[in-house]
């Protein structure tokens, strides 16, 4: 096996051997750089990821400790592997021991793991809270999200532990870290890569996001409000949830698609041409890039977390508490606006119109519920139309209940007076 071969074979490594047909300096330049500027975006957004999630009580639910741990896996993979993959490619050779190879690469291995188990437990846990709310808020607790991020990273490392058996450095002059193995063993590797990285999850998230539209939409059918406005909240809510899960779903696939399509066209085609090397280095940019892309499709959608970006980077006192007291002091008085505002001015009203101011404040807080934000919440917009049911049946109870004891004083009433009539004559 000469060296173009086993360079050709690895399907982590990405560098050339001819040359004859290897790429150009400007070439070689151009693909370093972009690297270089996926990891530095990258890494400045998945640490701003971080820090207003813990910064900011409000954003300190169990999704964003998922987009915490999401965040810390991209930046692990960004700062500490992608400059040795650009010093490789475009210096052609490895500068460094075999240990470090295997750790390098086990590293890698491990990051994109736990980036791909972490999608999937956010995308159940997502189906959870809208399916099955009140089954999710058992196990929704921070110890529990604690654990479950340890076992991510612990999986995570037993799958990748092949690297330390698969990787080394060849022994020729140009000393590359790459797959040393046979024939055989490599494509069982290939396939073992593809399927755990790749179709496995891919298949568990088409699979709740399509059970979570059925869901939802079946749901809104059923008790949707007959009202036209809120018909059109409605429809703009079903719209906004369907643009997240095509962003999900196509950003995963797409990022991770052209270098799946590689690493299977490689157990096919024995012959290596350019085409598939430079389409090969532009398949390992899409997978850099989803480090980066990270932040703005699983946080930056948020419209809290966008504000709070905004205030960090026009407000320096934002990084203090005094911004997010603020914040809290403003929240607080627009709740006691909207309570004093919804007060009604004491007066003795008869049945029927009791029943009608009863009727309307059913509806407000009917409406209240509904046209609150769910990108701010626990819950998506269909739970909380179900809360929101709940809670009317429950002032529908106690309505009836305060009916019947107004009843059974107007009619204690009425007897007494009765009789206070009868004894004075």
């Amino acid at each position: 096996m000469n060296n173009l071969t086993i360079m050709i074979n690895n399907d982590s490594n990405i560098s050339w051997y001819d040359n004859n047909d290897g790429p150009s300096f400007h070439t070689q330049i151009i693909f370093a750089s972009a690297w270089i500027f996926i990891a530095v975006a990258g890494i400045i957004g998945n640490s701003l990821v971080i820090f207003v999630a813990i910064r900011f009580e409000k954003l300190t639910n169990v999704t964003n400790c998922f987009i915490v741990n999401l965040a810390i896996t991209d930046i692990v993979f960004l700062a500490f592997c992608m400059p040795f993959l650009v010093i490789q490619y475009t210096l052609d050779h490895w500068y460094f021991n075999e240990t470090f190879c295997k750790l390098l690469n086990f590293i890698t291995f491990v990051s994109v793991l736990v980036t791909v188990l972490t999608l999937v437990i956010m995308t159940i846990d997502r189906y959870i809270s809208v399916v099955h709310p009140f089954e999710n808020i058992k196990w929704r607790k921070p110890k529990t999200v604690f654990l479950l991020s340890l076992i991510i990273w612990l999986l995570s490392c037993t799958f990748a532990s092949p690297c330390f058996f698969l990787y080394g450095v060849t022994d020729d002059i140009y000393k590359q870290c790459v797959l040393l193995t046979d024939e055989h063993v490599l494509k069982q590797f290939r396939i073992y890569t593809v399927t755990l990285y790749y179709f496995i999850p891919l298949t568990i998230i088409l699979i709740c996001y399509t059970r979570l539209l059925y869901y939802v939409y079946s749901k809104e059918n059923k008790c949707k409000p007959k009202t036209t406005s809120n018909h059109v909240k409605w429809s703009k809510r079903r719209r906004a949830l369907t643009k997240m899960v095509a962003i999900v779903t196509l950003v995963f696939s797409l990022c991770w698609l052209p270098l799946t399509l590689y690493i299977m066209s490689a157990n096919f085609f024995e012959h290596r041409t350019a085409f598939l090397y430079y389409f090969k280095i532009l398949a390992n940019s899409f997978t850099y890039l989803n480090s980066a892309v990270n932040p703005i499709i699983y946080a930056f959608l948020n419209r809290s977390f966008r504000n709070n970006c905004g205030n960090i980077l026009s407000k320096p006192a934002c990084l203090s508490h005094r911004c997010r007291n603020d914040d809290q002091q403003q929240e607080q008085r627009r709740i006691s606006k909207q309570s004093n505002g919804n007060q009604q001015p004491k007066k003795c009203y008869s049945n029927i119109e009791k029943n009608i101011i009863i009727d309307n404040k059913r509806q407000v807080l009917s409406n209240d519920i509904l046209e609150s934000d769910s990108s701010d919440a626990e819950y998506e917009p269909q739970d909380r139309v179900y809360f929101s049911h709940v809670i009317v049946n429950n002032m529908d109870h106690k309505n009836n209940h305060s009916r019947k004891h107004y009843g059974k004083f107007l009619t204690t009433t009425k007897t007494t007076n009765d009789r206070r009539l009868t004894t004075s004559l």
